[in-house]
Formats: C-alpha cells, sequence, structure tokens
C-alpha cells in the first residue's frame, strides 16, 4: 500500500517527497506529500475507484491502469485504517494513511 502511494508520488512529484510518520493513541498516521501537479479538485470524489484515472492522456506517459488507488484502499480498510487524499491542481497531493495498532505502545516512566 505503501508501495503504491509512492509510486504515484514519483510519478507526479516534481523535485521532492515528504514521508511523515506519527504516533497517536491507538493508531499510526502516515502522511505522505509531495510537490506534484496535484488533481483537480471535483475529481477527489472518485480518486479511489477502480480504473478511474484523472487524465486519460497520463496513462500514455507513465502507464498504470488506475487500480493503484482502489487497491491501497481496500488493504488499508482491510486493516481497519483510513485513507485520504487531499490535493489541488499544481499544487502538489497529500495522502493521509491511518492504521490501528494491534497492541498500542505504553511508554513506561
Amino acid at each position: 500500500m505503501i508501495l503504491i502511494i509512492l509510486d504515484n508520488a514519483l510519478k507526479y512529484a516534481n523535485h521532492r517527497i515528504d514521508i511523515y510518520l506519527e504516533h497517536q493513541e491507538s493508531h499510526v498516521c502516515i502522511r505522505i506529500v509531495d510537490d506534484g501537479i496535484g488533481n483537480p479538485s471535483e475529481f477527489l470524489p472518485f480518486i479511489f475507484d477502480r480504473f478511474y484515472r484523472v487524465d486519460r492522456s497520463r496513462s500514455r506517459q507513465t502507464g498504470g491502469s488506475g487500480l493503484g488507488l482502489a487497491i491501497a484502499k481496500s488493504i488499508v480498510t482491510l486493516h481497519g485504517g483510513t485513507i485520504q487524499l487531499n490535493s489541488e491542481w499544481n499544487c502538489g497531493t497529500e495522502v493521509i494513511i491511518s492504521l490501528p495498532m494491534k497492541n498500542p505502545l505504553t511508554i513506561k516512566s
């Protein structure tokens, strides 16, 4: 699932991809942010649909079938987590994945 998100970031980023990991009480949060071309807001509700591609011309340039994000969402959902994609045309994309921890860490003082 992380490889799918990173593969998309590598295809569309201009120069930078940042990865953030955060431990919350019972979840781990993974944020992947790129400075790429982004996606128009009107397409975001469909971004995790199978075979969906924002721009059909991208398939000729970068390959792919439009299944990656649908598969990533299925993996996250099967693990009881959530995935969210925030994007703006020409301003990059942020993917936020939140996964529950089966045995949350306890910090002893």
